[in-house]
């Protein structure tokens, strides 16, 4: 080896180390807007209104990325000719929803996508186009809607045929080389007319890409698509004389959910294609994601694992108990009060993202927040203040354990089959599982049967998962406990002294039911380790009017605790 030689291949190494320490210093974090500023923009100025809207986010959030709505995938927000601009198809006179920004744009000679991609490189950001790559807010096909593509309208044999005879489905099935290759069109037209950073694929919005039945055995077509996806973003970058165009995917919440949906995602990061994924809910933040899934193989390959967190914590149930205790976290859009209107408080967003760090997580994508920096009765300056305290507490590992955590865990899937079809059309709709098929958290109810009986509640916890000593407090609610009804209480199968435990009524946090509060100083509890039980075995065997029940579990670790080590 020439002195030459081996000099140029220790400065290749030097600059790959500092490169690659430069990218753990600062991982690529992701701001999700779905284009709301089009929603609320002006007729005149529309450019400078969307340029405003845009500085409010970057002012609001920490991220590198901003990720912008361009394809649902057949209804754009850009000014497309593979795809269909939205409400162009109604007329002139249409104005809801996109159309009023979009034509405002159109009269200045730009269009959202090319302001977007504009102004926020200005702010140093990598700007993707993201493509929902099944996106049916629309419930119905109906010329009217302007969700609704002209596409599936011509082509009602390329919608999928749910194995549960739905009369509502839109979602088509890429199945159909028709399919694909039409929506291929519009990721290449973006590719190549815009300059964006890449491409971002989400599979979440609506996981619905073959028959429900058929997830895993239709697999090998999605992957060869996104193999298509990849090679077409590469000619492109090749076109453009640039750089590797970048290609991330929002995948659903578990590996066995990115089955049902025909996802290999796995297949996909090994065969080098991917850049980056993103683990998602539906549309909140739960703190029980298995990362760790994901993890698995994709920091072997060296691609970030990112998790989505929603700017809202709680479920879809809007009955009760009553949510009594949340100000300021509680949403003016859902009914007040309840799991539906949750709002993600600071502590919360660091209790579940000391989570997300701790089994294997990258970094934060921000998802549903870029809806209130406009007019939403959700847009209030306290509640921009929210977002801005919780999302700056998760921008790394450091900032969520340099303050107090709080571990909240719902009841993410209760209430789902009453959003069964006709009612909504999500590919999944079975009590106790989220949208996208992946079972949540339980909800424990004592029967008669169960007497005596322990019942378990699984929570995925970060702090003293080593077993270190933490301070602060566990507590959980049974509604229509009497009482004097006998519960024994255990962590992970050791009793918690019943003289350790204290007892209320439900009270003021909770209201609409009785039943009993119980509380435990950390300090008293037996030791975590990580993914933990709380083991609840009801003594009494009383006839009762109604089955008590428990699915509420609220952990909260004080800043001072120790952080378990890596």
């Amino acid at each position: 080896m020439t002195k030459l030689f081996r000099d140029a291949v220790l400065i290749a190494i030097a600059v790959a180390a500092e490169s690659s320490q430069a990218a753990e210093a600062n991982p690529r974090i992701i701001f999700n807007d779905d284009a709301q500023m089009l929603s609320e923009a002006p007729q005149e100025g529309t450019a400078e209104f969307v340029r405003s809207w845009l500085d409010k986010e970057v002012e609001a959030a920490p991220f590198t990325t901003y990720v912008f709505l361009a394809a649902t995938p057949d209804i754009c927000t850009f000014e497309s000719k593979a795809g269909e601009t939205y409400g162009d198809r109604l007329g002139p006179e249409f104005s809801d929803g996109w159309a009023r920004g979009i034509r405002g744009l159109r009269t200045e000679g730009t269009d959202a996508l090319a302001v977007v991609t504009e102004h926020m490189r200005t702010k140093g950001k990598e700007v993707l186009a993201a493509i929902r790559m099944s996106d049916t807010h629309h419930r119905q096909i109906d010329p009217r809607d302007p969700l609704c593509p002209k596409f599936t309208i011509e082509h009602p044999e390329f919608v999928i045929r749910q194995p549960d005879r739905r009369m509502n489905e839109t979602a088509l099935d890429y199945s159909h080389d028709e399919v694909r290759d039409h929506r291929l069109a519009i990721m290449r037209e973006i590719a190549e007319r815009y300059d964006v950073d890449g491409l971002e694929l989400n599979f979440v919005r609506w996981a619905k890409h073959f028959p429900r039945d058929q997830g895993r055995e239709k697999a090998p077509v999605m992957t060869k698509y996104v193999g298509d996806i990849r090679k077409m973003l590469d000619g492109a970058a090749k076109m453009r004389g640039g750089k590797r165009l970048t290609l991330g995917v929002r995948v659903p919440e578990s590996i066995n959910a990115c089955w049902l949906a025909g996802v290999d995602v796995e297949t996909w990061v090994k065969r080098g294609w991917i850049d980056y994924v993103v683990v998602s809910t539906w549309n909140n933040t739960d703190p029980q994601l298995p990362v760790d899934e994901f993890t698995r193989f994709t920091e072997p390959a060296g691609v970030d694992t990112i998790v989505v967190m929603g700017n809202m914590i709680g479920s879809i149930y809007s009955g009760p108990p009553s949510i009594l205790d949340r100000p300021v976290a509680m949403s003016a859009k859902h009914k007040p009060n309840s799991y539906q209107g949750m709002l993600i408080t600071e502590s919360e967003a660091r209790g579940a993202a000391a989570n997300y760090y701790t089994w294997g997580a990258d970094s934060i994508s921000f998802w549903n927040v870029g809806i209130h920096f406009g007019g939403e009765a959700t847009a209030t300056p306290e509640q921009q203040d929210r977002i801005a305290r919780w999302t700056t507490a998760v921008r790394s590992k450091e900032s969520v354990f340099a303050g107090p955590r709080t571990y909240r865990y719902l009841p993410m899937g209760k209430g789902m089959s009453s959003r069964k079809p006709p009612a909504r059309n999500y590919p999944w709709y079975d009590e106790g599982r989220s949208p996208l098929g992946h079972v949540n958290s339980p909800v424990l109810t004592f029967a008669p049967e169960s007497a005596g009986r322990r019942l378990a509640f699984p929570f995925r916890m970060a702090d003293g998962r080593k077993g270190e000593r933490l301070s602060g407090r566990l507590t959980f609610w049974i509604y229509h406990l009497a009482d004097d009804d006998e519960m024994l209480v255990d962590v992970n199968g050791r009793l918690v002294d019943q003289s350790q435990i204290r007892r209320f009524p439900v009270g003021k946090r909770r209201g609409g039911l009785p039943g009993q509060r119980f509380e435990i100083s950390l300090a008293n509890c037996p030791p975590f380790c990580g993914d933990n039980e709380l083991g609840l075995t009801l003594k009494s065997s009383a006839t009762r009017e109604h089955d008590p029940y428990m699915e509420e579990l609220e952990v909260v670790v004080d800043a001072d605790s120790p952080a378990a080590p890596p």
